[in-house]
């Protein structure tokens, strides 16, 4: 009996083929066949790629029948439906003009007509470096004119690149009909889907993209979108369960941006040719109308890739439309509120004390950093449809946490034409898109200290290496002028511990003064340590006077005798002098003035600092004012990892950073190791190592977009 193939599984042709040739060797009419001398030779090729073929076609559909193994598009796309999910669409870039235009006295000859109109589809054109691009509005706009100059002003007009486009189908159940947008650069973002009981009327309902069946009936005026084998989408309506059904002869119209996507993002200097009515139905003369472009072309996109659908459509039909997990919380915000730039969950049992059966989510939005008590309360009913209902959800606004990055950058002047303060300006552009599309912008993140050093050497191909020192902020906000208070600042994050470098103390002197270099002061055969790692801003402290500090330098009072502000209560200048708060490298945090170029110790203990947890609490104290006339005191600490990890509930921000380029060709340095206690040559702050960071001399502010979006 013959013996049977057992190389099943293979999918190489050669080996394919030495398997059907070993196969015919056992039969005894080939036994000492030459296979390769004969024509059976073609034959057995023929057979081998038909194998192979075959085999290929069928792993590959094997393949092609899961997500994570499927490679062509279309596949991917039918496999992500089923998970009730749908490709974005390509993005329109969008941008923001204010058009101002002056209007002429109405038919009466006395007044202004009464408001102005922009028309739907009325068109802007604008050009980047690269080409002119046409911009669409997508809906009327209508102000009202100024009674007295007549000007009618359109300030933060939204226009989007593209053209507006119409399509029309009618319904007719005598034929299968596929609602088809006739358009593969369609962004369905901007899609409008009205239906009329015939093309001639003029009564319309709009429907809405279906987001939740649940709530779906045989009423509701709902769509579904689906992306075809073409790049096109297909339009589906109800069954009259779930969504209404269209009846025969209703006519539908389709309109939406047919758009160039990313390939427009940056045109500006936007010209305007389409029409301005006043109330009376005149148009405008173009001569009349000034336009100005106040944010130009941004955030076009690419239609989702395949890549991008593989990971997120398992991800989407995760949440189910209930809010469950922290995750769920999170996708659940960013659909009910897109205006969100970053959306963080965590659970109440996260805090310190725990609070248990709570959710708390923080927002931050696309502009300003904070939400108004009106939105967090729409957002919080809005939840509560998915949530489950013993889990109330708290809409909170996020810790602002700012990371402030110094950077001494040694580069090679021979390898560049830049001079140093161009290839500064080039490594904070690169610093500032890092902090835009890196981790920084999302809660929960990392910013992981090496990677941001690659960025920087990364900069210039002239750049050698960096030495990079992160700081934190935070600002003190919990205060009113005059009033006591006590605020704790988390950082999340080890603090350098002064404690560890305040280096051996002297024996044999019977003094405990320590060694020179090494602090003085100490009690119990310990020195102190001669640096903080904790500086606030200045501001000024009630009844810390003028004449409390010339009775301190007069009596020569230590700073326990002057701890009180009391003593200044019997004379009569009541001047308040800059104060700012720093550490004292024992845990203690302690007000201090400078007067004579000396630092002059005020109080010993203003509050405290766990230099293990990054905890700093300020108080009790009253503050007076600070120098910017703001309820806001900036606090910095410095770090003791080289990564930041962001704590929850925590929005961070790359604040300030500073780069100084050193050509090391001409300044004979070698890069140094990071020593807080001994920064030498091109170091932070003073020579002497006491000063690694210094006081902030800004009130912490999150960078707010002055955008129209």
């Amino acid at each position: 009996m013959a013996a049977i193939p057992s190389q099943l599984t293979s999918l190489d042709f050669f080996e394919i083929k030495e398997s059907i040739k070993s196969y015919l060797r056992t039969r005894k009419e080939f036994t000492d066949y030459d296979f390769e001398g004969s024509s059976s030779s073609y034959l057995i090729d023929i057979l081998a790629y038909n194998t192979y073929y075959t085999a290929f076609n069928a792993n590959m559909a094997l393949n092609e029948a899961f997500l994570e193994t499927a490679t062509v598009r279309d596949n991917i796309v039918r496999i992500a439906k089923q998970l009730n999910y749908t490709p974005r669409s390509v993005k329109a870039p969008r941008a923001c003009v204010k058009l101002v235009a002056q209007t002429t006295t109405s038919l009466n000859g006395t007044t202004f007509p009464e408001f102005a109109t922009l028309k739907k589809g009325d068109v802007f054109v604008a050009d980047n470096d690269f080409d002119a691009y046409t911009f669409a509005l997508t809906n009327d706009i209508q102000v009202s004119v100024d009674s007295g100059t007549g000007k009618a002003t359109f300030d933060n007009v939204l226009v989007y690149q593209g053209n507006l486009m119409t399509y029309n189908y009618t319904v007719d159940y005598t034929k299968k009909q596929d609602y088809i947008i006739p358009d593969e650069n369609v962004d369905t973002a901007l899609l409008t889907v009205d239906i009329s009981p015939t093309a001639q009327s003029a009564e319309k309902d709009t429907y809405s993209p279906a987001k939740n069946v649940t709530n779906a009936d045989g009423t509701s005026r709902i769509y579904y979108l689906e992306e075809t084998d073409d790049l096109r989408y297909r339009l589906v309506f109800g069954d009259g369960s779930i969504g209404r059904k269209l009846i025969d002869g209703e006519y539908i119209t389709i309109s939406y941006v047919s758009t160039d996507g990313v390939e427009a993002n940056g045109a500006k200097g936007f010209n305007f040719v389409g029409n301005v009515l006043d109330s009376d139905l005149r148009n405008i003369a173009p001569a009349k109308i000034s336009l100005s472009t106040k944010d130009a072309a941004q955030d076009g996109e690419n239609r989702e890739s395949p890549l991008s659908v593989k990971f997120r459509a398992p991800r989407a039909y995760a949440t189910q439309n209930r809010a469950v997990t922290e995750n769920d919380f999170e996708h659940i915000v960013s659909e009910i509120y897109p205006q969100a730039a970053s959306v963080t969950a965590f659970g109440g049992e996260k805090l310190s004390p725990p609070v248990y059966g709570k959710v708390y989510v923080a927002i931050r939005p696309k502009t300003g950093n904070k939400l108004n008590e009106t939105t967090k309360q729409k957002i919080k009913n809005d939840l509560k449809k998915y949530s489950v209902a013993s889990i109330e959800p708290v809409i909170i606004d996020p810790t602002s946490y700012y990371i402030i990055p110094k950077s001494y950058v040694y580069y090679n002047g021979n390898d560049t034409n830049l001079t140093g303060s161009e290839l500064g300006t080039k490594v904070l552009q690169g610093i500032d898109q890092f902090n835009k599309n890196g981790q920084t912008n999302r809660f929960g993140g990392r910013i992981d200290g090496s990677k941001f050093g690659s960025m920087v050497d990364n900069a210039d191909t002239s750049i050698a290496g960096n030495v990079t020192q992160m700081t934190l902020g935070q600002n003190l906000d919990k205060f009113t002028f005059g009033n006591v208070f006590t605020q704790c600042l988390d950082f999340g994050n080890p603090l350098y511990d002064p404690a560890g470098y305040a280096g051996t103390p002297d024996t044999g002197s019977g003094d405990d003064d320590g060694d020179p270099d090494d602090g003085t002061g100490g009690t119990g055969n310990k020195c102190l340590p001669n640096f903080s790692v904790v500086k606030s801003g200045t501001f000024y402290a009630t009844g810390y006077t003028e004449d409390l500090v010339n009775l301190t330098l007069t009596d020569g009072a230590t700073s326990a005798a002057v701890a009180s502000p009391g003593l200044s209560t019997n004379v009569t200048n009541q001047v308040l002098v800059p104060v700012n708060i720093r550490d004292d490298g024992q845990g203690n945090l302690i007000m201090v003035t400078t007067r004579d170029e000396s630092e002059l110790v005020l109080n010993p203990s203003v509050g405290s600092v766990d230099y293990g947890t990054g905890q700093v609490c300020v108080g009790p104290l009253a503050i007076q004012g600070t120098p910017d006339d703001t309820t806001r005191l900036p606090i910095q600490v410095l770090p003791a990892g080289g990564s930041i990890t962001i704590p929850p509930g925590v929005d961070p921000t790359i604040f300030n950073p500073t780069v100084n380029p050193i050509d090391y060709t001409i300044n004979d340095v070698a890069i140094p190791t990071f020593d807080p206690n001994n920064f030498s040559g091109y170091n932070f702050g003073d020579t002497t190592g006491i000063n690694i960071i210094d006081y902030p001399t800004d009130t912490f502010v999150y960078p707010v977009s002055d955008s129209c979006f």
